[in-house]
């Protein structure tokens, strides 16, 4: 099984835990033909959207993020992949939108696929030179 069908099969909709109390929804869609998956994370009225897609051997994310105040969207990617694995690190490569480097942005993300039922994101946001990272554990609804 290639990684972007690992990728494809977290198609649904999940919850986990927020950072701030309550929950959260995770919505992941296959779009354009299944060559593009769309992930809307938050609330109705709180959410942001990472969109992925195949490059070359790579699997690029772009996140339209809402917990900047910029509201940038930084471009990641994995590296070459290789089939089999069921972790993907996704690295810092480019943003739009950010007028500084010191503003805060994502850097990483690293998405462990766990089961059929769960997986996670752990998530490092750059501000000002510093890194915090947190972790969201979602489970199929």
């Amino acid at each position: 099984m290639s990684r972007w069908v690992s990728i494809l099969a977290l198609a649904g909709t999940w919850e986990a835990d927020s950072l701030a109390g309550g929950k959260l929804t995770n919505t992941i869609a296959l779009v354009s033909k299944g060559t593009a998956i769309e992930e809307t994370i938050g609330t109705p009225e709180d959410n942001e959207v990472s969109l992925y897609t195949r490059d070359a051997g790579r699997i690029a994310m772009t996140h339209y993020c809402a917990l900047t105040a910029s509201g940038n969207q930084p471009r990641l990617e994995t590296g070459v992949t290789v089939a089999g694995r069921d972790e993907f690190l996704f690295s810092f490569v480019s943003a739009t939108n950010l007028a500084t480097p010191g503003d805060a942005h994502m850097r990483r993300m690293v998405l462990r696929l766990k089961d059929a039922s769960h997986f996670s994101e752990v998530w490092t946001k750059r501000e000002k030179g510093k890194d915090t990272v947190f972790t969201l554990n979602f489970v199929r609804k």
